[in-house]
């Protein structure tokens, strides 16, 4: 009996083990702002966040542009560079910053902002290619859109209103048990 036991213990731990080793999965969004600049120029803002599992390192972002603009790259974040020209003017069809180290890759559940540039439209929503690295020599990729990120007088507004309607319920409270 004891023998039984021991054995489907053993074949229990086994397959939780074996289950709970799913492999990485590669994810990122990408998520900007905004600026009507007049003139017919616009900058957008972009933070790009790694929502990967533990492993995978985002390495290389390609914006894919819907027609050929000109485009104005602002200066990148510490440890990357554009694989076109990114920053200076030059008309393009997509704009790829690429991490110049491994150190520099952006790890999983880490997000980075400061990839900026100037375009002669209004781009909004554009889709995106991401690549990363397990930095063992397995490259993966992911596609989507962009995101427009809240304004941050937005976010304000949103909490403030939160806030003013906790403090309303917590004294309505407060009174009827008085």
């Amino acid at each position: 009996m004891k023998a039984k036991i021991l054995a489907l213990a053993v074949i229990a731990g086994v397959l939780l083990l074996i289950n709970s080793m799913a492999s990485a999965s590669a994810g990122s969004n990408v998520l900007y702002s905004e600026t009507n600049l007049g003139n017919e120029l616009w900058q957008y803002d972009y933070t790009i966040n790694n929502t990967s599992t533990t492993g995978e390192y985002l390495f290389n972002v390609w914006f894919d542009f819907s027609q050929t603009a000109t485009v104005t790259g602002l200066p990148l974040p510490e440890g990357w560079m554009g694989a076109t020209v990114w920053e200076g003017t030059n008309t393009t069809t997509y704009l790829d910053p690429v991490s110049i180290d491994p150190s520099y890759d952006l790890a999983a559940g880490n997000s980075l902002s400061g990839f900026s540039f100037i375009i002669d439209y209004q781009a909004g929503n554009i889709p995106f290619t991401a690549y990363f690295d397990d930095h063992a020599g397995n490259i993966s990729e992911i596609t989507g859109t962009t995101v427009a990120g809240p304004e941050p007088i937005s976010s304000i507004l949103f909490l403030s209103g939160g806030l003013a309607l906790s403090v309303r319920s917590y004294l309505k409270r407060k009174r009827q048990t008085a």
